[in-house]
């Protein structure tokens, strides 16, 4: 996986829409929660592991055909910053 760039988003019925220049579908990506506001995202339990720390389960995220990943619905309607790193993608859940 190597994705670059930012963008925003807003997390709408528990869901964020996806850069499509990602090509998300493509692969098998997987996920992990460093904290309550960050969520990285890669097809690598590597890369995951060691951005994101050991601790924690890495899960399955489920993408549609818009290219939007699922998310608890406790961050609906929050803005989110979406940064691609080269072998993950962070995403940061804003604070409202």
């Amino acid at each position: 996986m190597f994705v670059i760039g930012e963008a925003k988003s807003m997390v709408f019925n528990g869901k964020v829409a996806m850069p499509k220049e990602y090509h998300l579908r493509k692969r098998v990506i997987m996920g992990k929660w460093k904290n309550d506001s960050t969520l990285y995202i890669s097809d690598s339990k590597s890369a995951l592991n060691y951005i994101a720390g050991s601790a924690g389960d890495i899960f399955m995220v489920n993408i549609d055909t818009e290219d939007k990943i699922q998310v608890p619905g406790d961050y609906d309607k929050k803005e989110v910053m979406i940064q691609g790193c080269i072998s993950t993608i962070e995403l940061i859940f804003q604070k409202n």
